[in-house]
């Protein structure tokens, strides 16, 4: 799957999620939430708009397949963390266990960062050593 794929497809989570949150917004009886009404920004600024930047560098600097695998991977739960925040905001109740969704979204994150910084530390042209 290309950049351009991995783009798209975040357009489209972040259009299936703002439609989710506002029909379930519209069944909620007047009640609101912020986290069920921005969990679309979340496929959305932190998955198409760095893809589409990505899409400006060279081939080289632009990550693969795993890299690509744990950021949406750490998107789609930071996503379903804002979603299940919004049903308790909604229901009136809360939950502990939504941090987890927070923790494994950062921790997939970061690993993808990981990940994409060793690969271009692994292929960063070499320098002659200037012993002698």
């Amino acid at each position: 799957m290309t950049l351009q794929h991995t783009r798209n497809r975040c357009l489209l989570s972040a259009a299936a999620v703002l439609v989710f949150s506002l029909v379930y917004e519209l069944f909620s009886h007047g009640v609101r939430s912020s986290f069920m009404l921005g969990a679309f920004l979340v496929p959305l600024l932190l998955g198409a708009l760095p893809c589409s930047l990505l899409l400006l560098a060279p081939l080289r600097c632009r990550p693969g397949v795993l890299t690509r695998t744990l950021w949406g991977s750490g998107l789609a739960a930071l996503t379903a963390g804002c979603l299940f925040r919004g049903v308790l905001e909604i229901y009136g109740t809360t939950n502990r266990l939504g941090a987890v969704y927070w923790w494994c979204g950062a921790l997939l994150c970061l690993a993808a960062l990981a990940v994409w910084g060793f690969g271009l530390y692994v292929s960063a042209p070499k320098r002659p050593s200037r012993i002698g």
